[in-house]
């Protein structure tokens, strides 16, 4: 079915001769169902316009009024026509061709309906229409008090070859400002794959294949905790780039708030840290298996091992068979540099991996009240890599200047 939403306002239904914008619509589109929006002015013609409205030759659509009667006092108050006329279109959104008359009544609920068109994604048909003159109304005066029979009958647009004035609103530039903002918001959250689906919907956007190919290879780097072409290309050791693109992925889902997935990869960072200091600082304190798995070499520094067991029976140590993990880690650098300047930072580490264990091999829920454990944990990462590895600080703005990029292409 077919059906028309239109206030009704002061040109409506004729005005010089010619169809007001209502009666204009009604004649173009012919729908089956009409449904008037009155505000306490408006109302006092009902009764005329539906006569003009039943005047059109082999036409009986069904009238009905909806959404009460708008006071006079509200229908120039934009937020109030806007709830009304949303909650009105959403009644009638099925199976069901909406169309919206955007030319008559106030400039607000004008306004409205367009906004609710655009915005709220009805995918509606929203019409305005030209007057006879293809200029303004300003200066005819209006006919609402002439005799409505006198009106049909003088209507120059009551005929067979009367012209077409309708024009379907498209909004293409108000729907890509509206588009551009969402995409920006998107992309400020770092959300690559919700601004890319946005952009699928575009079919004319501006630089729109360079626009997809850069958040398509961004969201998909993401996705498989891939490493970003530019990290790649660095000037970087093999172990500095792995461990750059490691923070860079925790300090993005700390500003995403995804605390959870911060939790588990802070320690794996700061593991292959360690991991990677003491293989080039004491040589052959870490031996691996078969499988690639670090683990203590026991048999050249059985001394650590005694100590290891001793701690073990003393407190919770995670330490199994001489597997490595960020205890054992970092049982093996006090052992050799008991005072080294990185341990402060490390223990903010070791401060929530209780908490991170929960998170990572349970079903409990974090508790909103770690929230500054993490951050104070993301922050040591930074300073535990930047102690490791010589990298330059204009790394750390990595998905800042890269959302600068994509922004400038919109």
């Amino acid at each position: 079915m077919k059906i028309l939403i239109s206030a009704v306002g002061d040109t409506d239904p004729i005005r010089n001769f010619h169809d007001g914008p209502l009666l204009h619509i009604v004649r173009v589109y012919r729908p089956e169902k009409i449904v008037l929006v009155h505000s306490e002015r408006s109302l006092t013609k009902h009764d005329k316009l539906v006569k003009a409205l039943k005047s059109i030759k082999d036409y009986s659509p069904e009238i009905i009024q909806d959404g009460g009667v708008l006071p006079d006092e509200q229908v120039a108050i934009f937020d109030k026509m806007y709830d009304t006329v949303s909650s009105i279109v959403k009644k009638y959104i099925s199976d069901d061709e909406i169309i919206l008359n955007i030319s008559s009544a106030t400039p607000q609920i004008i306004s409205a309906m367009f906004a609710v068109n655009r915005i709220s994604d009805f995918n509606v048909t929203a019409v305005q229409v030209m007057t006879p003159q293809q200029k303004s109304n300003e200066g005819l005066r209006h006919d609402n008090q002439e005799d409505i029979d006198t009106l049909i009958e003088t209507n120059l647009d009551n005929q067979s070859d009367y012209e077409n004035r309708t024009l379907k609103d498209t909004g293409s530039k108000f729907s890509q400002d509206l588009t551009k903002r969402n995409l920006k918001a998107l992309i400020d959250n770092y959300d690559y794959q919700g601004a890319l689906e946005l952009l699928k919907k575009q079919k004319s956007f501006s630089n729109i294949k360079e626009l997809r190919k850069k958040l398509t290879e961004i969201s998909d780097t993401i996705k498989i905790q891939g490493m970003p072409d530019k990290i790649v290309k660095a000037n970087l050791s093999t172990q500095a780039k792995s461990a750059l693109n490691s923070y860079l992925n925790i300090d993005r889902n700390h500003k995403q708030g995804n605390i959870a997935e911060v939790l588990i990869r802070v320690k794996s960072l700061v593991e292959f840290i360690l991991e990677n200091y003491l293989n080039n600082h004491f040589l052959d304190v870490i031996t691996y298996k078969e499988d690639g798995k670090p683990f203590l070499n026991a048999s050249k520094y059985p001394e650590i091992l005694k100590k290891f067991q001793e701690d073990a029976k003393t407190r919770d140590q995670e330490y199994h068979s001489g597997y490595l993990s960020l205890p054992a880690y970092i049982g093996i650098l006090k052992f050799f540099e008991p005072n080294h300047d990185l341990l402060k930072h490390i223990y903010k580490i070791q401060e929530i991996n209780q908490v991170r264990n929960q998170v990572a091999h349970s079903l409990q829920a974090f508790d909103r009240k770690n929230l500054k454990k993490v951050s104070s944990a993301v922050f040591a990462s930074k300073q535990i890599l930047l102690a490791s590895f010589d990298i330059d600080n204009h790394w750390f703005s990595f998905y800042e200047d890269l959302n600068q990029e994509i922004k400038k292409l919109l």
